[in-house]
């Protein structure tokens, strides 16, 4: 049994998503922001920088990082094929991508949505955003780039990395735009929110279909 602390709509999805294709026994506790933005004692409790996903186990160990929690819970049910083995030749590729997608465009989306958060300067948010919002262009640029025509990330068969590039999408604002611009990426997405499983999730985190 697990514990996942999370939100609809955060970075939680993904986490989610795993555990459910791995058919795995989960408490899902979903953790409302709170008016000021603090978090809660709950959350606290067990993350001490209050953040969403929180991985609890069932003998209370706790994980943190969403695709550090990915990268476990798809290897710990290595039934649900969503990892390749370490000694299999797609392994590099499926790491370099999933600490691609967390590292770099992750951290692009919170910079974007959540400018006043990295700059001291009352004035500073604004460029923030702005140069947020040309980096991650140019990072989804080099992973649709890196897909070509490939119908999931790692070649015919879905990963962690497809449903986790698939979470960072779905926060895309215009996706109209954005799929336009990436068509092997809209096709990526829908192939993910098609995959028996994910779909109830991704209505549970208001993501689109």
């Amino acid at each position: 049994m697990y514990t996942l602390y999370g939100r609809p709509g955060s970075g939680s999805g993904a986490c989610e998503a795993i555990l459910k294709l791995a058919k795995a026994s989960v408490k899902i506790v979903d953790v409302e922001k709170r008016p000021d933005g603090s978090p809660s004692p709950e959350l606290l409790s067990v993350n001490p920088l209050g953040q969403v996903p929180t991985l609890v186990m069932s003998d209370g160990t706790v994980m943190t990082e969403s695709a550090a929690i990915c990268i476990y819970l798809a290897d710990l049910h290595a039934d649900a094929n969503l990892a390749p083995l370490p000694t299999d030749h797609l392994r590099a590729s499926y790491l370099r991508w999933m600490m691609y997608l967390s590292a770099s465009i992750y951290m692009s989306e919170l910079r974007f949505f959540y400018p006043h958060r990295y700059t001291t300067d009352p004035n500073g948010a604004d460029a923030v955003k702005a140069s947020a919002a040309e980096r991650k262009d140019f990072e989804w640029s080099v992973f649709a780039e890196a897909l070509d025509d490939k119908p999931f990330a790692l070649g015919e068969d879905i990963s962690a990395v497809d449903i986790y590039a698939a979470m960072l999408i779905s926060w895309i604002e215009d996706l109209d735009s954005f799929f336009a611009r990436h068509p092997n990426l809209g096709a990526l997405y829908r192939r993910v929110a098609a995959t028996p499983g994910i779909a109830a999730v991704w209505s549970r985190h208001g993501m689109p279909a």
